[in-house]
């Protein structure tokens, strides 16, 4: 195959001090840091809202903000209820508590620790994972972006950051495309929040995507939601012991459409904060895909309709109780992607730092999500079904970990930080990619304001910042 050069004349936008590529929870941490301390923020999303996954996603589902989670077949295995799950602390704060709270004031979401529904059907805490918080897709979409102008965030929808200009180690701005034709938005500072690192491998810096040794990738999903759930029916056979995965009902839709191999063994489920309305959180998964390739996206986005469909009319209404006269509420714009591409960074976190409790001097987040990353194999979740657990309940994420190594003007948060291996599990999950995005949004700042490098930042005058504006990371 040719390649071709590709050469257009870009238009000269408005210059900004940080330019932040990504509008999901990192994005969102970083956008948010960076105003508030003081700079002009540009905020790219390709989408028309913030939240990505959480919103465009159909997965309006934050983990890992408390620590003290187990693995879901751990969970159902011990027949522990919702409400008797370890909950020892706190491991997410600062813009993710913000957001958490502006939401709750119009009455958009609840929790963390409390399942959707439960209010009235507390039975149905039997399908949660004890650290969720869950919420309203359109009253999120419609907080985040008052938060947004609230802050000073410019903002820019249905954009794509293409790539930056780099002279020598210097980043001078970065290309977008949009309705607009190409332009580009000079800058002093650019934080990819991407959850591919698109920028920092366009820029020239090392990544790598996947496992370091196969590069196998997990597997994709794209979330559906179903309605006119009978939540009563359901909370009433999950009180009488009935199987939170719905493992019964899946068998029994096997046996009926035995031409389908693929069709899931379990389904995990949760009740979302509308009446009679549960999101299926598996079932459309896809593997040997990859969420940095345009025709892997829409391979898996057209099965996922498909199958959503398929598992409406075939599994919930013929054999989930409560499920009987459900219909297909929505689905996904766009997969859920789980593991791309990851920095080569000044420090990279490692499984054995989580074993160990390893504690850093810049540790700027903490992650509170047990290892929940999966590969082929006898076992699906490799450290989570051998009883592999992090020490202490909580891994401690270093600011190292978001500087590509040798990099002066750019920065990462979100699931594209240096973590190897099953840490990735852990840091990937949304709380802690709000976490990273506030640190490096915080960074970006310090990093203009003092016309430093990424790699300059003073880091107790970082840590004092993200302190003061309620973050966790100590402990």
């Amino acid at each position: 195959m040719s390649n071709y050069t590709f050469k257009k004349e870009a238009n000269l936008y408005k210059a900004y001090d940080v330019v932040v590529a990504g509008g999901g929870p990192a994005g969102i941490g970083a956008a948010l840091a960076a105003a508030n301390n003081g700079v002009k923020v540009l905020l790219i999303e390709g989408n028309g809202c913030l939240g990505g996954t959480s919103t465009a996603g159909n997965l309006p589902f934050y983990l890992g903000a408390m620590t003290g989670s187990i693995p879901y077949k751990e969970m159902l295995d011990q027949k522990l209820p919702y409400s008797q799950l370890p909950r020892p602390r706190k491991a997410v704060g600062g813009m993710f508590d913000k957001m958490v709270e502006a939401i709750k004031a119009e009455n958009g979401g609840v929790g963390p620790c409390v399942m959707g529904q439960s209010d009235e059907y507390p039975g149905l805490d039997r399908l949660g994972c004890h650290d969720e918080f869950t919420f309203d897709i359109e009253i999120g979409k419609r907080v985040l972006d008052d938060m947004m102008c609230k802050a000073g965030v410019d903002l820019m929808y249905y954009t794509h950051a293409m790539d930056v200009e780099r002279v020598d180690n210097k980043i001078l701005g970065v290309y977008v495309h949009n309705k607009s034709g190409v332009s580009f938005v000079p800058c002093k500072a650019v934080v990819d929040c991407t959850g591919d690192a698109d920028l920092v491998a366009r820029a020239g810096y090392e990544t790598y995507k996947g496992d370091r040794e196969t590069g196998e990738m997990t597997a994709m999903s794209l979330v559906a939601q179903v309605e006119n759930v009978d939540s009563a029916a359901m909370e009433k056979y999950l009180n009488e012991g009935g199987d939170p995965w719905m493992r019964p009902a899946c068998e029994a839709a096997r046996a009926e459409h035995p031409e389908d191999p693929t069709l899931p063994r379990n389904i995990i489920i949760f009740p979302m904060v509308q009446p009679g309305v549960f999101m299926i959180n598996s079932g459309t998964a896809v593997g040997d895909v990859d969420g940095t390739n345009g025709d892997d996206l829409t391979k898996v986005t057209l099965w996922g309709r498909r199958r959503a469909k398929f598992l409406t009319e075939e599994l919930f209404r013929k054999y989930i109780p409560g499920a009987e006269k459900c219909t297909l509420r929505s689905t996904a714009t766009y997969p859920g992607i789980r593991e791309t591409r990851r920095i080569v960074a000044e420090y990279i976190l490692t499984e054995e730092d989580l074993l160990e409790g390893k504690k850093f001097d810049d540790t700027i987040a903490l992650a509170g999500r047990h290892f929940d990353l999966t590969r082929k194999g006898e076992n699906l979740q490799p450290f989570a079904d051998k009883k592999i657990s992090i020490r202490g309940g909580v891994s401690r994420i270093p600011y190292r970990a978001l500087v590509p190594k040798g990099a002066d003007d750019i920065i990462v948060g979100g699931r594209c930080i240096a973590a190897d291996g099953q840490a990735l599990g852990p840091a990937r999950i949304m709380s802690t990619c709000m976490a990273t995005g506030e640190a490096a949004g915080t960074a970006a700042a310090l990093k203009v304001k003092h016309n430093i490098s990424f790699r300059e930042v003073n880091i107790p005058e970082l840590l004092a910042i993200l302190k003061a504006n309620g973050a966790e990371f100590e402990g």
